[in-house]
This record gives C-alpha cells, structure tokens and sequence, in this order.
C-alpha cells in the first residue's frame, strides 16, 4: 500500500526545484519568491541548512566543485555557501516579463531551463541551453511556462511542459550533441484537473507529473501515453518530484501554499511541507547530474 508522509521541516512559500544528489543523499530544492533560498536536506542525519540569494531562484544543479548551478532571476548563477552568488551567464534578448523556470541537466554537464512570462499569458517563454562551454541557445520557443523537463534513463528523450498550454511534450535528445528534435505531442491535462508541474522519470521510463492545482501526482506510460498510476495528495499545488534515497525507492515532492488564504491553508496544513511517498512498486534513477 502506498504510504504517505511529510518531512519534519518549516513548509516552503512555493518550493520547487527539488533534486537528490547521490553523491551527498541529500535533498536539494528552492523557495523560489518570498525569502527565496535554496535549502538542503541531509537524509543520513537529517541536517537541514540553507543559502539565501537575493531574487527569485527557481531550479538548481549540482556543482561538482560543490555548491549549486541554479537559474534565477535573469540568468544562471553559481551559488556556495558562505559566498555571494556568482553570475556566470544571461540569456540574450530576454523579455522583460520573462522569468527562468524549471530546469535540468543531462550527463555531459548541459543545463536545459524552461522560461515563463511571469504574467502567465504570453507566448515569450523559451527552452535555453547551457552548454559546457558557457553558450546558452535557444533549443525551442513559444511557450507559456516553460515546465516539467525530465530526461529518460538513457537520455535519449527529453519531456518538457507548458503549464499554461496543459501540454507535455517528447523530443528526441542526442546526447552527444545536445540537439532535440521530433517534438510530439506526449500528453494532454486539458480534460485534468491541475496542470502539468515539475516532473520525475522512474527507471522505467515513465514519467511523474505533478498536476498543479489537481491535489494529485500521475504516471504517465511512456510507451501508450495513458495514465497507469494517480496518488491523491492532502495538498492542492504540488509543483515538484524527484526519486530518492539510497535505494531510489521513495519520491519526494515539494509542495507550495503561497496561493492560498489563511483559511485554506487551515484545512490542508501540510501545504509546504516536503512530501515522502513510499511503497510505489517502482524505483527511480540518479536524474541530477553536475552542472559544467
């Protein structure tokens, strides 16, 4: 039987960004606006410390001189503890309504990082690329809220989201170059309740959506494109998940209650909070490489 729990932790604003870094067993996630921070979790003796940084912060990656990569308000940063940020690039040309989003790397050290329009209307969202070398291109365009990237086990296929447009996407990902192609139609949320959020790949292949607003995680069978697993949760906006632990075995997901009033956050008091959801059947894969 599935199993869920909340972290012993103080609940986030809007968490987001939430990884497992093998190498450490740590938890690594954002608060992306208010008091924004990147705050990390120690699972072997439950240490819990933070970085604060000076704008919105909205996903991360590990560094392997230590600290993190991240993608934050105008650009990508490299951020340590005990040390102002460093800024290590910008995007060129970007709107000014345009704010980085969900983000990820694949093995070779690329940072692939959605945008939005904080607005959450037009169409200036892109997908960028931050190759080992420092470049950022442009790898796609015309979204809303550039969202849910995950890579498959053997980082042949990229998904990538639009919250707004209720659309997950599958490319083709060339590994050795980093080019995507053969964008498709992957699944739809518009008859779902929520919309589609941060996302994990199990070792399988299949992908964990976070449906925002829909107080639930699906599974999506990468092979039929159908919906195989649902996991009511007691929150209404979870926005991020990530397989972890030492057997890989749990998925834990971050969740938001900025959005709500007093009054409702009354009622589902685990808002924020770092879910833990065991006895899925299922385990995940190391999906959080180091950033170049």
């Amino acid at each position: 039987m599935i199993k869920i729990k909340h972290l012993n932790l103080p609940p986030n604003n809007h968490g987001e960004g939430l990884i497992w870094i093998e190498k450490t067993n740590e938890l690594a996630w954002v608060d992306v606006f208010e008091d924004p921070k990147i705050r990390i979790l120690n699972l072997d003796n439950n240490k819990h410390t933070t970085i604060s940084v000076p704008g919105p912060i909205t996903s991360i990656a590990p560094h392997e001189s230590g600290g993190f990569v991240a993608g934050m308000n105008g650009g990508f940063y490299l951020i340590t503890y005990n040390k102002d940020p460093v800024h290590l690039v910008s995007p060129k040309k970007m709107h000014a309504n345009e704010l980085l989003n969900d983000g990820r790397c694949d093995s070779r050290g690329r940072y692939l990082c959605g945008s939005m329009d904080i607005g959450m209307k037009d169409e200036i969202g892109k997908i960028y690329q931050r190759n080992s070398d420092g470049e950022v291109k442009i790898v796609d365009e015309n979204f809303i809220v550039g969202n849910g990237i995950a890579f498959s086990p053997r980082e042949d296929i990229v998904y990538i989201s639009d919250s707004r447009k209720d659309i997950i996407w599958k490319y083709d990902y060339n590994i050795n170059n980093g080019a995507i192609s053969n964008k498709r139609l992957f699944f739809s949320t518009a008859d779902v309740l929520g919309r589609p959020d941060g996302a994990a790949i199990d070792s399988n292949g299949n992908y964990w959506s976070c449906l925002f607003e829909g107080k639930k995680i699906i599974c999506i069978d990468h092979v039929t494109a159908k919906v195989s697993v649902e996991i009511p949760l007691p929150v209404t906006y979870p926005t991020m998940c990530t397989f972890g632990g030492l057997k890989l075995d749990r998925l834990y997901v971050t969740t938001s209650k900025r959005l709500l009033t007093e009054l409702k956050f009354k009622k589902q008091p685990l808002a924020g909070k770092i879910l833990e959801i065991k006895n899925l059947g299922v385990v995940g894969f190391n999906s959080a490489k180091y950033a170049a």
